[in-house]
């Protein structure tokens, strides 16, 4: 949003020294210390994996390029971070990939936006890709489509009017997204279809949300702070779903599966939640202040 207000809408220029070091303070802390508690139990807790390669993967995990150098295999402590390394790349390039905000009249700007996304579901689906290894390159179609929301949201221009059947509309594309994965075709050519209608859906989706103000419970108190502390949820859900969801599976509730999965659901929900809230609480919210680094090293510098 900043880099597009800069060159969209000219306002003040972004300051890549205070970008990629709110990057940094606000991401790492909350990363390292998941990641290095994952280490010691991966290895002296569960004993799943060696302390050789447990410190090979959690070294290529911390410098993001895990991706790179298991080209074939998930993060080996925390296999979800795969992501993170895609979406620190995005942070890197973004600055460069913001001067598309600068391409004028807006009607080429948002065509060349949409032309490029559908360009590398061609270059992902026809196998282009020269590379391996999962890169930003294999998602970099759903990054231009926020690109795309954020030029339409700073220039405060619509492409579709209100309705009445707009909670129908936004409901339509949420539905659609889920169906089917890419594993479910054949052929390139549909998987190229799919993955097109896919991005479509998900874009008027936002757009619907954003523009619209559908499906307004999204704004509620109870949802934003869950969406606030998605760092956090994301970085600790899948270890604690496996730490308590094979011991769980022992237990039978019903004699009905559908019953013993809703109440595994919930108490896996429910004690993901509480101990997502404590990590946010007492990590991730106190690194989202910006001079926290600063007021630490204040507070040394009193005390001696």
């Amino acid at each position: 949003m900043p880099f597009a207000k800069f060159h969209i809408a000219k306002e003040k220029p972004v300051s890549l020294k205070k970008y990629f070091l709110r990057r940094l303070t606000r991401l790492e802390p909350p990363y390292i210390l998941i990641m290095s508690v994952l280490l010691f139990g991966s290895v002296y807790v569960a004993k799943n994996i060696s302390l050789n390669d447990g410190i090979e993967s959690y070294l290529s995990s911390i410098i993001y390029c895990h991706n790179f150098i298991y080209p074939r295999s998930l993060p080996f402590l925390n296999c979800v971070a795969w992501s993170l390394e895609v979406e620190v790349q995005f942070y890197i390039l973004a600055p460069v990939m913001a001067y598309v905000f600068s391409i004028k009249p807006s009607s080429v700007r948002r065509i060349s936006l949409s032309s490029i996304a559908v360009l590398f579901i061609i270059i992902n689906r026809f196998d282009f890709n020269p590379f391996q290894f999962t890169s930003l390159i294999n998602y970099f179609q759903y990054f231009l489509a926020g690109f795309l929301l954020a030029d339409l949201y700073v220039s405060n221009s619509t492409i579709l009017p209100k309705t009445k059947y707009d909670y129908l509309m936004g409901f339509a594309f949420f539905l659609i997204i889920w169906p089917f994965d890419i594993g479910d075709f054949a052929s390139n050519f549909q998987r190229f279809i799919w993955e097109f209608v896919q991005l479509v859906s998900i874009f008027f989706l936002y757009y619907y949300v954003l523009f619209h103000k559908t499906f307004r419970m999204l704004s509620l108190k109870l949802i934003t702070n869950i969406g606030g502390m998605c760092y956090s949820i994301y970085l600790v859900h899948f270890s604690l779903i496996s730490m308590f969801g094979h011991p769980l599976l022992r237990f039978t509730f019903s004699n009905y599966s559908f019953v013993n999965i809703t109440i595994y659901s919930v108490i896996l929900i429910l004690t993901v939640m509480t101990i997502s809230s404590i990590f946010f609480l007492f990590i991730e919210r106190p690194c989202m202040d910006k001079d926290w680094y600063k007021k630490i090293f204040k507070r040394q510098i009193i005390t001696a």
